[in-house]
């Protein structure tokens, strides 16, 4: 399995789980309370979660790049 392959099934599955999981407790929150929406440390997390999977990306990618230069080279 490629390094790309890898990553895209790492990234589906992250995705899926994070979208089942914040729907869940969104719709817990919503029954809770109507007004209720994401706290100021859930957005926070979110958008850390979302920096690492971009860097995990760059690495790999990048690794990938210079693999693919290597066998030119």
């Amino acid at each position: 399995m490629t390094p790309l392959v890898a990553l895209h099934l790492a990234l589906l599955t992250l995705t899926e789980r994070t979208r089942t999981a914040l729907a869940a407790r969104r719709q817990q929150r919503l029954d809770a309370d109507p007004e209720a929406g994401l706290s100021t440390l859930e957005i926070t997390i979110l958008a850390l979660g979302l920096f690492l999977i971009a860097g995990i990306a760059v690495v790999v990618l990048s690794a990938a790049a210079q693999s693919r230069l290597d066998k030119i080279k």
